[in-house]
């Protein structure tokens, strides 16, 4: 009865470390759109006072293309004089 319970401690710890081992893989590839990445940013009005804003890769990506659209947008409207 013993060694039922010693093999399944010990599976239980390989499976374990196999689930810690997939996040740490995770937490260290640059191209996971999962990942977790923080960024200090200035307050407008304020020259010291910093935000902190957290998004995922995807998040960021994302946040940077809808960007880059709307100021390109902004620089082709053309302004009418009435």
């Amino acid at each position: 009865m013993k060694s039922l319970a010693y093999v399944a401690l010990i599976a239980a710890a390989g499976l374990s470390v196999a689930v810690n081992a997939e996040e740490a893989a995770q937490k260290t590839d640059k191209n996971n759109p999962d990942k977790l990445i923080c960024r200090s940013e200035p307050v407008l009005g304020s020259r010291l006072a910093k935000s902190k804003r957290c998004m995922t890769k995807a998040q960021w990506d994302e946040d940077r293309r809808l960007t880059r659209l709307q100021l390109e947008q902004n620089q082709n409207t053309r302004y009418k004089n009435d």
